[in-house]
Formats: C-alpha cells, structure tokens, sequence
C-alpha cells in the first residue's frame, strides 16, 4: 500500500489565490534557449505570476488536509548546517538542537502546519508551512511572520540573508521530498530584502522547485524537465527533458551546490508497487548525467543506468559538490511496512548502496553532512499508530539511532 509520505501521495489543503488586485508586473518573457515553445511557456508563465495579497483574502481549494493526513506529531523536514546544529519542522513543532540531535529543545508549538525549512547560517533561517511564512534571524529563538503574495509561498531557497528565491501558487499541489510542490500553474519570484516582499521572475511554464547557488546561478525543475541559468533568472537553458512525455508530466525537485544541481524526476502514476523516478546530477553549461533509474524508467535517448535504491522515491540530501544522498522507499520489501533503502551518489555516476535506514519506514526528509554523518526524519509506521522520529547515523547507515520519538 502506498504510504503517506511518499511522494504524490499526500494532496493538501493549500490555498488558491481569490481574485485580489496585482501591485507587481510581471516580469519579461525568459529566453529558455531550448525551443520557441520552451520560450512561449516563459512567458505564459511570467504573466500569470502571483501578486501581494491586497484585497480578499487567498481561498482554501480543495483537498485533504496536511493537518487530518499526516497528524498533529509529523515531521517533516530536517537541516543541519554543522555537525552540531540542525533543525527539524513539523505540523505542530519547531524543534532545535546543538549537539549533533542528543537532545531536541522546541522553539515553538502550535498549529503550525510546517513543510520545509531553509537555513543559511547558524542564525537566519525561514520555515515554510501551508497558509505561513516564518524567520528567524538569531537560530529560532525567534520566529517572526512574513507578509506572503497570493497565491501563497509553497518553497523557498536563499543564498544570502536578503536575496532569495521561492516557488508560488498553482495547482493540484503534493508533498514532494520536504517541498510543497505544485504540479501545474505555480510562478518563480525573488527577494532582495529577505523575504518582506517578493517579484514574479519569468520562467518555463509550471515551475515545481528552485534553488540557486549565488545570486546568478540557478537551477528550476519545471514541468517535470531540468532547466539552468547563469544570468540570475533572466533566462534558461533546459538541462533534462525529464521523462520525453509531455502529456504526463512529472514533478522534478533540485537542490543546488556550488554551481551543480542534484535532482529527481517522480512520476508520474505508480504500479505494481512501483515509482517512476530518475537522479541526475548537473554541472553548469552540460547536459544532465542520469545516475539511476527506477526498474522500469528510463530516461529518454541515456544508455542503460543503474537500477534506483527503492521502487520509490524518497527525500534527496545533497553532501557538496561532488556528492548526494538519495533516500528511497521500498513498500514491498522485509516484513509489515517495508524498508527505506538509500544510496550516496556521486558526480562521476558512481554508486553506493548504503542497506536500510533503520527505525522509520516511511522517510520525510534527510540532512546530511558527510557520508558518514546524516539525519532522518520520517515515521515508523505500524498499522495502528505512527511514530514519528528522527533517526542519526555516524558511521554510513551500519548503525543509527533514534534521537527523537513523537506520536
């Protein structure tokens, strides 16, 4: 049975955007350097991208609540950015730690509904949530509440303390790898005042997920297909097609470092206890390399490569330049509610497989610092109830530990 973190299984309640009067104006059109209709999509895209929320409050659409799917005690996203200090998020928690996850301090409860969080030094930091932008600018001793545009914020990335980018509005949105991703209809923007107001940037039709590694360097995964840009936004060059169907999209989620781009092509649609889905890693001014493939998914035109950790995809957590952890699900595999199978992947295309993580079996997020030293959140799910944990390994997968238990 499909679970409930696994990618495209949760469709939440976000909001939609009510007809409210645009402060902004769109920006120009992108040069994608792919195909004229590639060109068209950019703008299409730029022009219906979402403005400040100045009349009628943003709607709930339709859909199944995070806070009735997942539960009060999910986690659901994890970052450190040292050995010693991370942060885990949740529906109903902000929890810190510095020493390394021995013990977990919250830093504030509530009806928070959190879905990703974004650290850029040991003390500024945002947390995004279904209906809620949070900042921190002295390692969450204090969060405040930013303004956000209509349609709402869903992800965000920042390179500096002020200058940062995010992922708005759309449609038919899902929980995908610690992201809230909209599958069609969402809209790139920009900050350069650490997220008080924001700008619609032009970009190829239905961006999903962003990230940038300065100010000029970017990475969109946008209908299901990888895209580059080296001018700060103002155009961009497609690195992968994705999955070569245009009728069915997936969904393609990057993380960004030091110039090069980690990403994942899901989807779309699952059988037979199986998910489409493909890693790829890219450097600026190439064509992505495909790393692995689900069994029976293959990237279009790319010999032959090797077979994904799991049957589906799970959480990406990029080490540095030249290496990534992908944390895969396996719902078929040992005894109950299957195992969570991972790999470390490198640049060059190798690949190291890495057994199960122990303890969940349903993986959220991931955070790792080396490819020995790495955090998971996610559940260990039992039929009739779920616990909610974080788990910690020093050693490379041999061994891990439960850190933290809610649920």
């Amino acid at each position: 049975m499909r679970s409930r973190f696994l990618p495209l299984a949760a469709v939440l309640l976000l909001a939609g955007c009510a007809s409210a009067p645009s402060a902004l104006t769109a920006a120009p059109a992108a040069h994608t350097g792919a195909t004229p209709s590639a060109s068209s999509a950019a703008s299409a895209a730029s022009s219906s991208a979402p403005g400040p929320r100045t009349g009628a409050p943003c709607q709930p659409s339709a859909g199944v609540s995070a806070r009735d799917f997942l539960g009060r005690a999910a986690l659901t996203d994890v970052q450190f950015v040292s050995p010693e200090q991370g942060w885990v998020v949740g529906q109903h928690v902000i929890l810190a730690t510095d020493n390394g996850g021995a013990s977990w301090a919250a830093q504030r409860r509530g009806d928070l509904n959190l879905a990703s969080v974004d650290f850029i030094s040991a003390d500024v930091g945002w947390a995004v949530g279904l209906d809620s932008l949070l900042r921190t600018s002295d390692g969450g001793q204090n969060w405040i509440s930013l303004p956000e545009p209509c349609g709402v914020i869903r992800s965000v990335h920042f390179v500096s303390t002020q200058v940062g980018f995010a992922i708005a509005g759309g449609v038919d949105p899902a929980a995908e790898n610690a992201l809230i991703v909209p599958a069609t209809g969402g809209a790139v923007l920009s900050t350069t005042n650490g997220g008080q107001s924001w700008q619609p940037m032009a970009a190829p039709a239905d961006p999903q997920s962003v990230c940038f590694s300065d100010p000029e360097n970017g990475w969109l995964g946008a209908d299901g297909k990888l895209y580059e840009s080296a001018d700060g936004g103002r155009s961009w060059r497609m690195s992968a097609p994705g999955d070569g169907k245009p009728a069915t999209p997936g969904i393609m989620i990057v993380q960004c470092a030091s110039g090069a781009s980690w990403a994942l092509d899901i989807g779309p649609g699952a059988g037979s206890n199986q998910e489409p889905h493909i890693g790829f890693y890219a450097a600026p001014g190439t064509a992505a390399r495909p790393l692995f493939a689900e069994l029976y998914f293959y990237p279009p035109g790319s010999p032959r490569v090797p077979e994904s950790a799991g049957a589906y995809a799970g959480p990406i957590s990029v080490i540095s330049t030249g290496e990534a952890a992908f944390i895969d699900t396996c719902a078929p595999c040992g005894r109950g509610f299957g195992t969570v199978p991972w790999l470390i992947a490198t640049a060059h295309g190798s690949l190291s497989r890495r057994g199960n993580v122990a303890d969940i079996n349903q993986p959220a997020a991931a955070s790792f610092m080396t490819p020995a030293l790495g955090w998971v959140v996610g559940a260990q799910e039992t039929g009739s109830a779920d616990r909610y944990r974080i788990v910690r390994t020093d050693d490379g997968g041999r061994t891990w530990q439960v850190q933290y238990q809610a649920g």
